[in-house]
């Protein structure tokens, strides 16, 4: 399924001459199984009241960025707002890490895509140009490193 632009500024439209390929499906259901083992994961672990540390249920190590500087690493607190999450505690998921409650939402949304999407005949490629998600991919990627020096400042 190949998208095309009527007008500037339009959303693309979905043409129906082809399907997504075998990869694709198996693709989307990797997809699926991996968001589900995500949020099961979230679901297993009890969130740190600290805001971090709870990836240490899972078996690794303390951040090594913030036991060499004291402060936290861009990824600090990531695990901590997906278990707070799964919960629906989404203040304390904010809390813990905004970015990581926006990844908890799209964690979410994959799955839920990945399980219609095969049986819609969605194709990677149309999903990407309709939800212009390489857009979003800077715009996370932003949020990110902004997230990160507001945290640091604070923490400072």
């Amino acid at each position: 399924m190949s998208l095309r632009r009527t007008q500037i500024g339009a959303n693309p439209e979905p043409r129906l001459d082809s399907s997504p390929t075998a990869l694709e499906r198996a693709s989307w259901g990797l997809i699926a199984l991996g968001s589900l083992a995500v949020l099961l994961t979230a679901a297993a672990l009890e969130p740190n009241p600290r805001g971090m540390g709870t990836h240490t249920q899972l078996g690794l190590p303390p951040c090594g960025f913030l036991t060499l500087t004291g402060f936290p690493c861009p990824g600090c607190g990531l695990t901590t707002a997906f278990a707070y999450g799964i919960r629906g505690q989404w203040l304390e998921a904010a809390s813990a890490n905004p970015l990581g409650l926006a990844l908890f939402v799209i964690v979410c949304a994959a799955f839920c895509v990945s399980l219609v999407a095969p049986f819609r005949g969605w194709r990677f490629s149309d999903l990407f140009d309709r939800w212009s998600i390489d857009r979003w991919g800077l715009v996370l990627a932003a949020a990110g490193v902004a997230i990160w020096i507001a945290r640091l400042s604070v923490a400072a």
